[in-house]
């Protein structure tokens, strides 16, 4: 903690303490969390969007009208997605759920880095690459098995090897909802919360920009640690801007310590 402002380590005093004495907190996880596993954001500056238009290559109707196009972006990116390992972020999150402190982890993420990490109740509320299906038939296909069809099947994009329709991964594209499992959950578990920690999210992403809402309006507290600042750090108990790699591990740190005085 030596590296840090005298100010930051207070914050990470306060954050520490309304964890350990919360019962029903929650995580929400942005692009940020990942972005230090080597992951480019999609929507930043130099993010993914800025490079390949979204209503091109990440809407919903142009991925039925050309999946070419989509397939194109996604072996540009696919290969940082999978070889992507968790950071000390994430494990410290999965930690936190181990010794019973955080309930679930919501995450607008893609990547799967926190089920990596060990965390186990995760609610991915825009889908997962790991996991794809076929438009006309529903069949299901492992990531192995796409990355074999991308290599033989490159003009089109992967298809069904039953009836020949496109294959889809499960991330929500531009134009489709949200998952209503996932969605219904996360609202239950943000209006349930009495302490809600947000780890890389910007909070600019409806609906889950909407999430803490659910969780400031039955009183609960926020903690923000993000590098950037967001609309909600005025009403936020704690905010951190740093690397959530640097700031989580210290939280958990900061939570053992005063378990052992």
């Amino acid at each position: 903690m030596k590296i840090l402002k005298l100010l930051e380590k207070k914050k990470i005093q306060l954050a520490a303490e309304l964890l350990l004495n919360s019962k029903e907190a929650i995580a929400l996880t942005g692009a940020g969390i990942s972005t230090e596993s080597g992951i480019p954001d999609f929507r930043s500056e130099g993010g993914i969007w800025k490079k390949y238009k979204p209503e091109i290559y990440g809407n919903i109707e142009g991925f039925l009208k050309n999946p070419a196009k989509f397939w194109e972006m996604a072996q540009k990116i696919a290969p940082n997605l999978f070889k992507a390992k968790p950071n000390p972020g994430h494990y410290a999150l999965a930690e936190l759920e181990k010794m019973d402190l955080i309930k679930a982890v919501i995450t607008q993420n893609i990547d799967e880095l926190h089920q990596k990490a060990g965390s186990v109740i995760v609610y991915e509320v825009h889908g997962s690459i790991n996991r794809f299906s076929c438009l006309g038939c529903r069949a299901s296909y492992t990531k192995e098995q796409v990355i074999r069809k991308m290599k033989k099947e490159k003009k089109h994009g992967p298809s069904c090897e039953f009836c020949a329709s496109p294959l889809k991964p499960s991330v929500v594209l531009f134009g489709e909802g949200l998952p209503r499992f996932e969605i219904y959950q996360s609202q239950a578990l943000a209006q349930k919360a009495d302490v809600m920690l947000i780890a890389g999210s910007s909070l600019s992403v409806a609906p889950v920009c909407d999430l803490p809402a659910y969780t400031l309006r039955e009183k609960g507290d926020l903690i923000i640690v993000n590098d950037e600042p967001t609309d909600l750090d005025e009403k936020a108990r704690v905010v951190i801007h740093h690397k959530t790699g640097t700031i989580l591990p210290l939280i958990v740190e900061e939570i053992k310590r005063l378990q052992n005085e």
